[in-house]
């Protein structure tokens, strides 16, 4: 799991190294109405959901020949916001990952391509380190560990440090 995440990592810095500003520097200003966005299509404008597209053409070119960028980003913030959380509270859904699992072959198939287990299982990793990656709750970015995982005790820190001791 952490191998395919490094993959996915650097895929997605690849990608961002290569655009979104201009020769000084500055990112351009979006293009088209923003105000009039609902939450789909402002989740869908995302930078990380570009993030999944980019890293999703460039590991499944199969996947997205003939689709539009505007297609597969509906497809990963179907899977981020119907699948992994729950629609009516926008909390993150007990079986999220079982839920995407099963969904992820019918919305991402192409061209008589039906992504197996094992693909379905990338696309997922894929859609968590991108655009299902941190999301804005009450004005502040928070990450949100994946549902049912506690955090390892080497992950925690010793009471001495905490304390500043």
């Amino acid at each position: 799991m952490r191998f395919r995440s490094v993959v996915a990592g650097g895929v997605v810095l690849l990608w961002l190294a290569g655009c979104g500003s201009d020769e000084n520097g500055k990112v351009p200003p979006p293009v088209g109405p923003t105000s009039a966005a609902g939450p789909f299509e402002t989740f869908q404008r995302r930078a990380a959901v570009g993030a999944f597209v980019a890293a999703f053409r460039t590991a499944f070119p199969a996947l997205a020949d003939g689709r539009s960028d505007e297609a597969i980003a509906s497809d990963v913030t179907h899977v981020c916001l119907d699948d992994l959380r729950d629609p009516s509270t926008g909390a993150a859904a007990t079986d999220g990952d079982a839920v995407a699992l099963r969904r992820i072959p019918g919305r991402f198939e192409r061209n008589g391509i039906t992504p197996d287990r094992t693909t379905s299982r990338t696309i997922l990793a894929v859609a968590r380190g991108t655009a299902c990656g941190p999301v804005e709750v009450n004005g502040s970015q928070r990450p949100e560990p994946p549902v049912g995982l506690a955090p390892r005790q080497s992950d925690e820190l010793p009471a001495t440090l905490a304390s500043g001791a």
